[in-house]
């Protein structure tokens, strides 16, 4: 068995009640459909995770109820450390990745951006709902893909 990581961005939040504090966010409209898209995307390439670190915060808690395709069967724990973590936290929670399985961080930016570059010394882009696989090798993270919902669209 592969140990995988999942580095997830929750998907797009709403701006729209400036009287919320940020940790209360919703998602917006974007949000609700592409969370959902990008799901079933990570089922058809069978990225299914087994264990799911989630931030606290109401956009990342609402984006993976929304991917109820592949986390039904997943165990779920909600950090509040990764709510806008720092990269000290992220990586300690990578270091608790169980080998063999699959694990999902889902979280913020710039956290989930640094992570992937600090994990594969590749920068990518991490818009809203993205998602980047890397795959443990030799006590190495290799970055294999990243998924992002624009190119999901048709």
């Amino acid at each position: 068995m592969r140990t995988r990581l999942i580095v997830m961005r929750h998907s797009k939040s709403s701006w729209s009640d400036a009287s919320l504090d940020d940790h209360d966010r919703p998602l917006n409209k974007r949000g609700r459909r592409d969370a959902p898209r990008i799901a079933q995307e990570l089922h058809k390439r069978k990225w299914i995770p087994d264990r799911i670190r989630v931030s606290s915060s109401k956009r990342t808690m609402e984006t993976l109820e929304l991917m109820e395709v592949i986390s039904r069967n997943s165990t779920i724990d909600v950090e509040p450390s990764l709510y806008h973590s720092n990269i000290s936290t992220l990586l300690q929670t990578v270091e608790e990745v169980e080998e063999g399985k699959t694990t999902m961080i889902l979280s913020h930016n710039p956290g989930s951006e640094i992570l992937v570059h600090q994990l594969s010394n590749r920068l990518e882009v991490m818009p809203t709902s993205a998602a980047a696989l890397l795959e443990k090798q030799n006590d190495v993270w290799i970055l294999i893909d990243v998924l992002r919902p624009k190119l999901l669209e048709n």
